[in-house]
């Protein structure tokens, strides 16, 4: 008698291994994708050009100071992006690679130098939008810039 169970539960479990291995070599459901996708939409550098096509400067002489402005501006970038070692930990974001450096500079001003490490490739572009997208409101936005102008001149 132990042997015809024994057969029994030999025969079930051959005929549970073939039903598994058919499952296992079928093929996946067609058009079907897991692709992650972003919750926020991202306007595209056209679409931002066209929305913030007033703020524009028309003027050709304020286009230039503002070039030569830039060039001298990128200088500075150039020297604090490569000097590591004046900078302190100032502070990090909690739950996030983003690190903060603080430099003291002459008088009142300080000079502040972010790190962040992206770990998955497709973030290098949602970042870059972020940063550029002037209706995102973060850290890096969120202070305002003057512009003067002399009129009699």
């Amino acid at each position: 008698m132990n042997k015809f169970y024994i057969q029994i539960v030999f025969f079930l479990l051959s005929a549970s291994l073939h039903v598994n291995n058919k499952a296992i070599a079928s093929q996946p459901a067609p058009g079907t994708s897991t692709t992650p996708e972003s919750t926020y939409h991202y306007l595209a550098p056209e679409e931002i050009y066209e929305k913030n096509k007033h703020l524009l400067c028309t003027n050709p002489e304020e286009t230039i100071k503002a070039g030569e402005v830039m060039n001298e501006a990128m200088e500075a970038l150039e020297y604090h992006a490569a000097n590591i070692d004046d900078y302190e930990f100032y502070e990090r974001y909690s739950n996030s690679d983003l690190l903060l450096f603080k430099k003291k500079q002459q008088g009142d001003l300080d000079i502040k130098k972010t790190h962040y490490v992206a770990c998955k490739s497709y973030e290098y572009n949602e970042i870059i939008n972020m940063a550029w997208d002037p209706d995102y409101a973060n850290f890096l936005n969120a202070g305002s810039f003057k512009s003067m102008q002399n009129i009699n001149s």
